[in-house]
């Protein structure tokens, strides 16, 4: 079966791709892979093979001849995988491939021990277990069809050419097991698998909820700030430009006020889609709290900013958020550019500086924190 190619690690819980995707040095790969090839699961198809080779059940070239296929087929998953050329498929681990290989060798075996029919169920269902973990149930059914047509194949075949193997009451009780094991299975298999791909989709919700703000469907505060002391490593590694940007809605208080919260919710929404859709590549925007957001623009100057700040500036007045209203919605903008040696906070406290000195200025304007003033 799959796992008798030495999928599984004897130290890691996934597969071999996982294995050479992880950061590990190459003589941990290596050594990993032959651990691979002395797993218990490759370990105990041998040993069952071999205990029925003891016991005149499986003729041993025939034992040989696997071990050496083993042993070929997982140097071939080895160099396709440390040649990266798996990594031109949708599914880089392959499973698709190994489990139909794993169905193939099976097989092999029935039709070489006529005597072994036994392990097919066993077999299959390791199988089986193996591809849930990755197949979709489209591929799940076409694998149970793939193992159903070859076992068939596999038991004509010693009809018509091994019929003194041939044991009816026994190849009808092991038939009707593989069959029914393998319609177990592929239904088992089918349903995990959607199982897990609304378990994915949940997982991809709870990751949206904690990196995005669920009125504006922006990047909230958490991820900003996650973003943003990155970004100041970054500077600071490469001595690249590094801008922030905040905004704040003007006279919001009198928004929500004279208009309602409703309304209120809506100017947010406005903001947040005029500033992301007139942000260049690479440029960060997220809602910062209540009327507030925050602009991160890498590898900008102050120049820069300054001509993109006093863009956005216009965009937004010219927006017409309040049309039944008659009113425009405006924002004042704060700008800092980092200086080496700066800690992200500091830098946000001279954007919010300066934000607060273009409230003062009269609102609907954009101000810019001297790079070389102190905070007081």
């Amino acid at each position: 079966s799959n796992a008798s190619f030495g999928i599984y690690m004897p130290k890691w819980s996934g597969t071999i791709y996982e294995l050479l995707s992880a950061p590990v040095s190459w003589v941990e790969v290596l050594a990993g892979y032959v651990g691979a090839a002395a797993t218990k699961s490759v370990m105990l198809g041998l040993l069952i093979l071999a205990m029925c080779t003891a016991l005149g059940l499986f003729p041993a070239p025939a034992l040989k001849t696997l071990a050496l296929g083993f042993a070929l087929i997982n140097l071939a998953l080895l160099l396709v995988f440390l040649s990266g050329w798996n990594e031109r498929f949708a599914d880089p681990s392959l499973t698709g491939l190994q489990t139909y290989l794993g169905v193939t060798v099976v097989a092999f075996i029935l039709v070489l021990g006529p005597q072994v029919q036994f392990v097919a169920a066993p077999f299959y269902s390791v199988i089986f277990i193996f591809g849930m973990l990755r197949l979709q149930p489209r591929a799940l059914t076409l694998l149970a069809l793939y193992l159903l047509a070859s076992y068939s194949a596999a038991t004509f075949w010693r009809h018509q050419f091994q019929p003194e193997s041939i044991d009816w009451r026994r190849d009808a009780v092991i038939s009707v097991l593989v069959v029914g094991s393998s319609i177990w299975f592929a239904t088992a298999a089918i349903y995990i698998s959607r199982l897990r791909a609304r378990l994915r989709a949940s997982l991809q919700h709870i990751a949206a909820l904690a990196t995005h703000d669920a009125l504006t469907g922006i990047w909230n505060r958490r991820q900003i700030d996650q973003d943003l002391e990155a970004a100041v490593k970054h500077a600071q590694r490469t001595g690249s430009a590094l801008c922030v940007l905040l905004v704040d809605v003007d006279h919001f208080k009198a928004i929500n006020d004279q208009h309602g919260h409703a309304m209120g919710d809506e100017v947010l929404k406005v903001v947040a889609a005029c500033l992301a859709g007139s942000l260049r590549a690479g440029d960060q925007v997220a809602r910062y709290g209540g009327e507030e957001f925050l602009l991160l623009l890498p590898g900008t100057s102050l120049a820069q900013a300054s001509v993109l700040a006093e863009r956005l500036r216009a965009a937004l007045q010219n927006s017409q958020a309040l049309p039944e209203h008659e009113t425009n919605i405006t924002a004042s903008f704060g700008l800092a550019v980092w200086r080496a040696g700066e800690s992200a906070s500091h830098l946000v406290r001279r954007a919010d500086r300066a934000m607060y000195r273009a409230k003062a200025a009269g609102r609907n304007r954009v101000e810019a924190d001297s790079p070389v003033q102190a905070l007081g």
